[in-house]
C-alpha cells in the first residue's frame, strides 16, 4: 500500500467479535459506536458501571446492534486486567479484535497507583502490555486477527527515554510521563508483531494508531489537576478536532479489509506514518519489554502463553 494512499472503511462484519477498552467516552466511545454500526459483536470496557453501561445502552440505540456488551474494570491494576480478561475468555467463544485505547493523563505532581505504578505508565503502557499478552490465545485461535493500540503523537514530546527510571521516580514531569508512555507502548506492539512473526504466528496483526488532537476526557483531567494549561489549550482549540474524527483511524485498522495481513505499522490520519530512525530503539524495545515482563510477571504465571516473556 502506498503511503499515501488512504484506507477503504467498508468491511465484513461476518460474525466478528472486538474488544475496545475505554469505550465509555471519547475515541472510545466513537470506536465502538462506528463498529457497532458495521454489525460487529462490540465488548465495550469502562471504568464507572454507570457511566458503561449508559453508553452501551444508547450505542444500541444509536445503531440498532443488540451485540453489544459492557465490562468493567480499572486498567490501572494489573490485578483487574487480570479478573478483566478472565472475564472475557470466560463469556465469550471468540475474539477477533483487541482495540488498546483506554488510556490517561495525569496531573504535575506523581501519582501511583495501590500496587505502587506511576499511574500514567500503570494504564498507558503496563496495561496494554499484560492484557495483550492474556487475549493473544484468545485471538490465536481467529481465522485472522487484530491488535490495535491507540499511541499519540505526544511520543516525541517526552524526551529522551528514562530506560533507567522507567516510572519517573526521579524525572517526573506530566508531559514526560505521558509522552514516554506512548513512545513505549508503541515500542512494545513492535516487540509483539516481530515476536508473533518469529513465532510463525501469520493470523495476528499488530498495528499502532495516533488519533491527532482529539477534544476527549483525557484533557479535562489534566485541567483538573494542571488548571495552569488552560491558556495553552485554549490556543491549541483552533487545531482540536472531534473525538468521532480521531477514532476514524482505529476504526479503519480495526475494520478495513485495505489492511488485512498488514503488521507492524504506526498510522495516522488514516494513512501510514513515517517515524523519524531517532525513535526507533532496538536496545530500548528490548529493554522496556523486560521491564513489563518483570512488572507482570506474577500475573502471567500458570497463564497459556503465545510469547516467551524472556
Amino acid at each position: 500500500m502506498n503511503t499515501r494512499q488512504s484506507i477503504n472503511t467498508s468491511s465484513s462484519s461476518a460474525g466478528k467479535v472486538i474488544l475496545v477498552t475505554g469505550a465509555s467516552s471519547g475515541i472510545g466511545k466513537q470506536t465502538a459506536l462506528a463498529l457497532a454500526v458495521q454489525g460487529y459483536t462490540v465488548i465495550m470496557h469502562g471504568r464507572n458501571p454507570k457511566k458503561t453501561q449508559e453508553v452501551r445502552d444508547w450505542v444500541e440505540q444509536r445503531t440498532g446492534n443488540r451485540n453489544v456488551y459492557a465490562h468493567v474494570a480499572d486498567l490501572s491494576l494489573m490485578s483487574e486486567v487480570v479478573r478483566f480478561a478472565k472475564e472475557i475468555t470466560a463469556t465469550y467463544e471468540r475474539l477477533d479484535v483487541l482495540v488498546n485505547n483506554a488510556g490517561g493523563q495525569f496531573g504535575s505532581e506523581r501519582e501511583v497507583t495501590a500496587e505502587g505504578h506511576e499511574k500514567t505508565f500503570a494504564i498507558n503502557t503496563l496495561a496494554p502490555f499484560l492484557l495483550t499478552n492474556l487475549l493473544l490465545p484468545m485471538l490465536e485461535r481467529s481465522e485472522s486477527a487484530r491488535i490495535v493500540t491507540v499511541a499519540s503523537e505526544s511520543y516525541r514530546q517526552g524526551g529522551q527515554p528514562m530506560l533507567d527510571d522507567v516510572e519517573l521516580e526521579s524525572h517526573y514531569s506530566m508531559m514526560r510521563a505521558y509522552g514516554l508512555s506512548k513512545l513505549y507502548v508503541w515500542w512494545l506492539m513492535r516487540q509483539f508483531d516481530a515476536r508473533l512473526q518469529a513465532a510463525g504466528v501469520r493470523n495476528v496483526t499488530v498495528n499502532t494508531v495516533e488519533p491527532g488532537s482529539a477534544a476527549t476526557s483525557l484533557q479535562r483531567e489534566s485541567l483538573r489537576k494542571t488548571p495552569w494549561m488552560l491558556p495553552l489549550i485554549v490556543l491549541w482549540l483552533p487545531f482540536v478536532r472531534t473525538a468521532r474524527h480521531g477514532a476514524r483511524t482505529s476504526v479503519a485498522l480495526a475494520s478495513s479489509p485495505d489492511v488485512e495481513g498488514v503488521s507492524g505499522e504506526f498510522w495516522g490520519n488514516m494513512r501510514r506514518k513515517r517515524i523519524h530512525p531517532k525513535w526507533i530503539s532496538a536496545e530500548g524495545e528490548h529493554r522496556i519489554w523486560q521491564y513489563c515482563a518483570e512488572v507482570c510477571r506474577p500475573y502471567l504465571e500458570g497463564t497459556d502463553l503465545v510469547l516467551p516473556l524472556r
